[in-house]
């Protein structure tokens, strides 16, 4: 991936800009823009999610990369202005790595080794295991994408400020889409 030490720190364009200049070359924005905007999500999913594996976020920036440059910049194409680039970029970083990572994951779990905070997925951890799915699931099935993604920010370890600046809202919006989402959530989980 290209060096980003001259460019600036700013994003001065729209996401759909910036989606467009990358896929028609500009190599140097798109390592500017993973290494300012997400390093975060990755430092988040290394810490947590890729526990153990001992990877460095530079590897793991440098393989996502890689990977949203296949076959002309197919997955980034299917980028929708939905939601803001970096919130699709984390959503899509996060089901790659864990994908590409999942058979280093099961062999660590079968060691013993420490993921996401819980002991390894052995018969003792079928619960926690279990219960994660089980909330990953419910939160795909509300039905609003707002509620989703903020919730999704929230367990990957996002302040409200941050989810605000994300999906364009105010820090109190925040507040009362995650107190509804939680009750919509509560609901789907009870039934």
């Amino acid at each position: 991936m290209p060096s980003t030490e001259n460019m600036p720190e700013t994003f001065e364009i729209s996401d759909r800009q910036l989606v467009v200049q990358i896929i028609h070359g500009n190599k140097l924005l798109a390592a500017n823009f993973l290494q300012q905007k997400c390093a975060r999500t990755f430092e988040y999913i290394n810490r947590t999610r890729l526990k153990g594996l001992d990877l460095h976020v530079d590897d793991l920036i440098n393989d996502f990369y890689l990977y949203l440059q296949e076959n002309n910049w197919e997955k980034l194409r299917s980028f929708r202005c939905e939601s803001k680039l970096q919130t699709w970029i984390n959503l899509v970083a996060s089901r790659y790595l864990l994908k590409k990572y999942d058979k280093d994951l099961t062999e660590n779990a079968r060691k013993g080794t420490q993921i996401d905070g819980f002991p390894s997925f052995t018969d003792d951890d079928h619960h926690n295991k279990m219960v994660r799915i089980e909330l990953l699931e419910a939160i795909g099935q509300l039905k609003e994408k707002r509620d989703q993604l903020v919730l999704l920010l929230i367990l990957q370890g996002f302040d409200s400020s941050e989810i605000a600046e994300q999906i364009g809202t105010s820090t109190g919006n925040v507040y009362t889409i995650k107190s509804r989402a939680i009750e919509k959530l509560r609901t789907l989980l009870n039934e």
